[in-house]
């Protein structure tokens, strides 16, 4: 499954390991609100697409999403 993740905390990184230790998910995308920081997140060891753009990044080809932003987000990033 194509996975994608908003934001990109140490927890993002230890779930995008889990997830694609299963074998079943591969990081597509990746929306954070600063290009660099999600450059950074991505580093050499994946080859997702970036996004700054909430509307951008779902509307990505993407399965399943991972939201690891602040607590507060989440509902209105879930309803989207």
């Amino acid at each position: 499954m194509k996975l994608g993740i908003i934001g990109t905390n140490g927890i993002t990184v230890q779930f995008v390991d889990a997830a694609e230790g299963t074998g079943h998910f591969q990081l597509t995308a990746v929306y954070s609100r600063h290009e660099e920081t999600a450059r950074q997140f991505i580093g050499e060891t994946h080859d997702a697409a970036i996004y700054t753009d909430l509307a951008a990044f779902f509307a990505s080809p993407i399965d399943v999403v991972y939201i690891a932003s602040p607590n507060g987000l989440h509902a209105g990033q879930a309803i989207q």
